[in-house]
């Protein structure tokens, strides 16, 4: 029989992960190759893997369009602000596929109505409401099911289970549901229109059950605000539609399990990796939120992203034709040597600037401060109840592998 425990190795096995989103690149340090190109130029003609020389592959969703690549802060930085002109619409055949019609895919003043329905339950000040409810007492389940065993393969142990279980608890699914949504979630990039449609089926069935059980008892938690939400359109205010909520919370819960586990487990082997910093952020919890902002600067799980160009339009230099596709390459902008001293150095205690791990501008990731909240009491917690933390020499070499989508190998870890 398949435990829970077997599930989430499987789903959350990076390298699998990998090799399924990035066409087989498990590259360890792409950034090499992101500083020379940089150097050269804050904007080339050609995608990111051609650059790098690995071929084609990756997110191909206009095969026709020219595609441009930029690497600089400036550049990115223009290209995530100006989203009317580099527009999140690139996204919208896959983003309908996968969640049905989303804010990911909206500009303008549609994506600023239907974001701000949703915006104040992942507010800075709404970060103690999701630790109070969900994020304190999973990572404590978590943590007290491995602490007296001496060993951990935290990956799958703890960063795996605290997002997952985080978000859909906020939408009132059960634990297998939960499960079940992440293994729905891996399909979402399927060809085949068939394989989609069931998988909408599948997810649809889960949220109507608590859509409607919502609407009859209201609780404090993120589908009850949805059920009670309403948006204004052209004069008049109504209630969301069940489709509209589905691609909402479809989206949400997509995105909400899908990379902070990463990133944790990026945070927990940067520590590691490094027994003095380790040590520093023990004794100094300050220090410790300072390493969550750096290490989504030094290295975001998802280094690459896309937007369509509407309009001819000059890019730091380089003119860009309406109709191509820019590549956001948010690693090699997030170690721009233009903007911050020796870039590629894990330092928390560097000065603090703004960098955009968490993206920019009107698509700013909804959920950053949930994310933070969730690497903040999970460290405390490996923190405060793991003595003597370290890797496990017995185990395999731990590598941050992927391309476009990056993340540790595993977190075998030994303690007490």
């Amino acid at each position: 029989m398949t435990t829970e425990a077997d599930r989430f190795k499987d789903l959350y096995d990076v390298e699998k992960h990998v090799r399924a989103t990035d066409g087989g690149i498990l590259v360890e340090d792409p950034y090499p190759g992101f500083a020379e190109l940089r150097a050269q130029a804050p904007v080339h003609r050609g995608s990111v893997r051609d650059l790098l020389g690995f071929g084609p592959g990756g997110l191909n969703l206009r095969p026709d369009a020219p595609v441009y690549s930029a690497f600089s802060f400036e550049a990115n930085d223009i290209v995530l602000r100006e989203n009317e002109v580099f527009s999140s619409t690139f996204y919208a055949g896959l983003v309908t596929q996968m969640f049905g019609r989303s804010i990911l895919e909206m500009v303008g003043d549609e994506h600023r109505r239907y974001r701000a329905l949703v915006q104040p339950a992942f507010s800075p000040k709404r970060a103690q409401w999701w630790i109070d409810n969900w994020i304190g007492s999973l990572v404590d389940e978590a943590v007290g099911a491995f602490e007296h065993r001496g060993y951990a393969e935290l990956n799958a142990e703890l960063c795996a289970r605290i997002p997952l279980q985080t978000i859909t608890s906020s939408f009132g699914l059960t634990r297998e549901e939960a499960l079940d949504f992440r293994e729905r979630a891996g399909e979402g990039m399927a060809s085949d229109p068939g394989a989609a449609l069931a998988r909408h089926e599948r997810t649809t069935a889960m949220l109507r059950r608590v859509i409607e059980k919502r609407r009859a008892e209201p609780q404090d938690d993120v589908i009850t605000l949805l059920v009670q939400s309403e948006l204004e359109e052209d004069g008049e205010r109504h209630l969301l539609t069940d489709e509209e909520i589905y691609g909402f919370a479809r989206l949400i819960l997509t995105a909400g399990s899908g990379t902070t586990w990463r990133q944790l487990g990026i945070l927990l082997v940067a520590l590691l990796q490094e027994p003095s910093l380790l040590e520093a952020v023990r004794e100094d919890r300050e220090l410790l939120r300072r390493a969550i902002d750096e290490v989504v600067r030094w290295e975001p799980t998802d280094p690459i992203f896309r937007r369509l160009v509407t309009e001819d339009v000059e890019l730091c230099g380089v003119a860009v034709p309406a109709g191509a596709v820019i590549e956001m390459v948010l690693g090699a902008a997030n170690r721009d040597p233009e903007r911050w001293d020796d870039p590629d150095r894990f330092d928390p205690y560097r000065p603090l600037k703004s960098n955009v791990g968490f993206a920019g501008g009107p698509h700013v990731c909804l959920g950053m401060h949930v994310a933070r909240a969730e690497m903040l009491v999970a460290m405390n917690a490996v923190l405060d109840r793991l003595p003597n933390l370290r890797l496990d020499p017995q185990a395999p070499a731990v590598r941050i592998i992927g391309l476009e989508h990056r993340g540790p190998n595993g977190v075998p870890v030994v303690f007490g």
